[in-house]
């Protein structure tokens, strides 16, 4: 019997781990790491690490990388709008956050 047949899921915590590395977080968001070395070298990411093969991504990366590509595909929209709106509602979902306390 596999897990799924008990609707048993595993994951991990990216947040409470070291984070993923550059090949996890493109298999994850179903990109190329050119893609993500592009927005590394625009200031969008910000990965642990000196070189590719050694950066870690946290999950506000794997957040950002998600909500960028869906804006790129879905309205056509450059790197850097995307990484504007990014940064747009982040600071909504602090000003939220401030509110709700």
């Amino acid at each position: 019997m596999t897990y799924m047949e008990h609707g048993i899921l595993n994951g991990i915590i990216i947040e409470e781990s070291e984070g993923i590395s550059l090949l996890e977080l493109c298999q994850i968001c179903k990109v190329d790491t050119e893609w993500v070395t592009a927005l590394v070298h625009e200031g969008i990411l910000e990965p642990v690490g000196a070189k590719p093969e050694h950066w870690f991504f946290s999950g506000i990366c794997l957040r950002r990388v998600l909500i960028i590509n869906r804006l790129q595909h879905d309205l056509d929209i450059n790197l850097a709008g995307a990484a504007l709106v990014v940064e747009l509602l982040e600071e909504r979902d602090a000003l939220l956050a401030k509110t709700n306390l």
